[in-house]
């Protein structure tokens, strides 16, 4: 196969991304932060089914590995470095973001409604916007580099 046939640029991981952005178009704070957390788990199984067809990995003993789980273990049996590495923040924001985005826009803005204050807190929703891009970075990545098997 002719290797720059399979080169990934710029402007294809943006317009990947892009591509997968529309679905949070016209969504509430909360059903982005579900589909936020439901992609995740897509990936997660994504990345567990990549570990039992690379690797040799069993789904059953998988079943109950975490995202951060299953990062460290495809680390472990050398995935690609630069996915790893990637891999890495949206752990993290995904952790943050499962843990304490949530109950703190809703005590943010349940507080601030107690105060009759009119304006919406915006802070979590940047946040959020953020993983969300780097979720849907990494998913698109994952999809492209499964489908051109640039796993190696």
């Amino acid at each position: 196969m002719n290797k720059e046939k399979t080169l990934l640029n710029p402007v294809q991981i943006r317009e990947g991304t892009q591509k997968g952005l529309k679905k949070y178009e016209n969504l509430s704070f909360f059903e982005q932060f579900a589909m936020y957390m439901g992609m995740a788990q897509i990936l997660e199984f994504g990345l567990k089914k990549l570990c039992e067809e690379k690797f040799g990995g069993n789904l059953d003993e998988m079943e109950r590995w975490t995202l951060g789980k299953t990062r460290v273990e495809l680390e472990k049996k050398g995935l690609r470095t630069d996915f790893v590495n990637l891999l890495m923040g949206v752990v993290d924001s995904r952790n943050h973001i499962a843990h304490e985005i949530l109950a703190n826009e809703a005590i943010m803005n349940g507080m601030l409604r107690k105060l009759n204050v009119n304006v919406a807190f915006y802070k979590y929703q940047r946040i959020l916007w953020k993983a969300i891009i780097e979720l849907e970075q990494i998913c698109f990545l994952f999809d492209w580099t499964n489908e051109h098997n640039g796993w190696d």
